[in-house]
């Protein structure tokens, strides 16, 4: 089922099964802003309060879309011989998660099929002039969400309807629960390294082992944990699975996702972020080999395809 309501005055879009109800806010970024399990009777995401909770913080809630992610070094990076400067929104002089979580989106299709139901939205770079100041590309995206009974699958296929290459480095910064409850949870990555880090959360360029963080690959307890850490990926399937007692949250990836950011908000207590992105964080200004750093662009008429599936497993 698919209902169209108002959420204090706002239009946002349900999706319901006997397993998920997930609510998404085209206008506010297009944040799939909740999901909540039937069977446990529980929310999966960090749910804002209302609306206006959403727009003032609108990389702290349910699932924020963000392009470019997490930071760029002074704002200031450079692409065949271009200069791009964007907005510097950070106290310490970077910006930070991109420029599409403050904008609206528009619902152009919603259907349903025998136990299927699906919402796709479109947002276009061209319609926002203080997007192209700091991003002069013509991108028109599409993103389709699709619930089928306890799994719910994002596709997002971004065009290039600009001129000349664009580069692209797309991430989520999902926003999952712990229920004040982190020596319960477990969380496996399919990883290999560490990035080195500096003072402001910005890569050296240093790929570093897992050290203290070997237990993932089989499952690390999260108590104690106090991370703002980025992983490079190191096979397939990509998947994060957050697990407790017999309930899994599974989070997958397609090829193009090469790293994951994993966010506590200090020591693990309510809340882990797992967000996985196509390119690490500063990749353009990182003077290395774009299969590490996941740097890419689409060229003029291209268009790449990213897919993210979330689903929720009960033993």
């Amino acid at each position: 089922m698919i209902q169209e309501h108002l959420w204090h005055g706002l239009p946002v879009y349900t999706m319901r099964n006997e397993n998920l109800a997930v609510s998404l806010c085209p206008s506010l970024g297009n944040n799939l802003y909740r999901v909540w399990d039937e069977a446990k009777q529980r929310e999966v995401l960090r749910v804002p309060d209302s609306p206006e909770a959403l727009k003032k913080a609108p990389g702290h809630y349910g699932t924020p879309v963000m392009l470019p992610p997490n930071r760029i070094r002074h704002g200031v990076f450079h692409y065949n011989g271009k200069e791009y400067r964007l907005e510097v929104n950070t106290p310490n002089g970077h910006h930070i998660h991109g420029f599409l979580r403050h904008h609206p989106w528009q619902v152009t299709s919603f259907e349903e099929n025998g136990d299927t139901a699906k919402i796709t939205s479109v947002f276009s770079t061209a319609d926002f002039p203080d997007i192209m100041r700091q991003y002069p590309h013509d991108l028109r995206i599409e993103m389709t969400y699709e619930l089928k009974g306890a799994s719910l699958n994002q596709t997002v296929t971004i065009q290039n309807r600009s001129e000349s290459a664009a580069p692209v480095g797309f991430g989520l910064h999902t926003w999952f629960l712990l229920d004040g409850e982190p020596e319960r949870w477990t969380l496996r990555l399919p990883v290999s390294n560490v990035w080195e880090l500096d003072g402001d959360n910005i890569p050296t360029g240093r790929l570093l082992p897992l050290g203290r963080y070997e237990p993932i690959a089989s499952g690390m307890n999260l108590r104690g944990q106090d991370m703002d850490t980025v992983f490079q990926v190191s096979g397939r399937p990509n998947v994060a699975v957050l697990a407790k007692d017999g309930y899994e949250i599974r989070y997958s990836t397609s090829d193009p996702y090469k790293q994951w950011v994993i966010y506590t908000q200090g020591v693990a207590n309510e809340l882990i972020c797992l967000e996985p992105y196509t390119w690490v964080t500063n990749a353009p200004n990182l003077n290395l080999d774009p299969e590490i750093t996941g740097l890419r662009a689409i060229e003029p008429g291209g268009a790449l395809k990213l897919e993210v599936g979330l689903q929720i497993i009960h033993s």
